[in-house]
């Protein structure tokens, strides 16, 4: 695996681990906006960094 890819696999499981943390506070209380939002960026922010990972010039199916 080239090391590009397992740095985003790696961000992938401590983005499911922050996630999965954010639920279970979420779930157990009430969030205001700025949570929800921020929550939103990282999800946003961490998703372009994989799909900038994954992209045709960093040794995905083109080459």
């Amino acid at each position: 695996m080239e090391p590009a890819r397992a740095s985003a696999a790696a961000l992938a499981l401590l983005l499911a681990a922050a996630v999965g943390a954010f639920i279970f506070a979420a779930v157990s209380s009430l969030p205001g906006y700025g949570a929800l939002i921020a929550a939103a960026a990282l999800v946003a922010v961490a998703g372009s960094g994989l799909l900038y990972a994954w992209r045709l010039a960093a040794g995905g199916l083109g080459d």
